[in-house]
């Protein structure tokens, strides 16, 4: 009997030495790279918070392309392109952004990585009618590419 519950602490204390490290408050093992993409997307946040649009794009891919969830319809595709010349326009229409993001889970492979995170974004927008508070949250997921020392969005805004 004695011997039993020696084994049972052994097996937790050896089963929690072989368990990764995380960041705290996520789920996201405690690594250099995983640090680095946690931070750049913290730096997301706080670019639209502030609504700045030269911040976004300097964390954003040249490649950068989503479809949006609409792979047929390319009227929701944003490239790079589409990016810079809409982004100024629907910043503009938003104030008192409040975002907050809850990042999950992050893969990376060689120089690509993927973040899933969870947001709930609160603004107001202004609408023809006047301003109108609004509130979003959702899952999502943002794409990375590692170019030189620095990791650019490639897709997920």
């Amino acid at each position: 009997m004695r011997f039993a519950k020696l084994g049972a602490v052994a097996a937790v204390i050896l089963s929690a030495a072989c368990s990764p490290k995380l960041i705290p408050g996520t789920e996201v093992e405690d690594t250099k790279t995983n640090r680095s993409l946690l931070d750049r997307i913290e730096h997301y946040r706080e670019a639209v918070e502030h609504r700045d649009v030269t911040a976004i794009l300097a964390m954003v891919s040249p490649t950068y392309f989503d479809e949006r969830g609409h792979p047929d319809d390319p009227s929701y595709h944003w490239d790079y392109a589409r990016l810079v010349k809409e982004l100024p326009q629907k910043l503009e229409k938003v104030k008192e952004v409040r975002l907050e993001i809850q990042v999950r889970h992050i893969t990376v492979k060689e120089d690509k990585a993927r973040a899933a995170y969870f947001f709930t974004e609160n603004y107001i927008a202004t609408m023809p009618s006047g301003e109108v508070p609004a509130h979003t949250s959702d899952i999502e997921r943002m794409e990375f590419q590692r170019q030189g020392d620095r990791w650019l969005i490639t897709k997920g805004l």
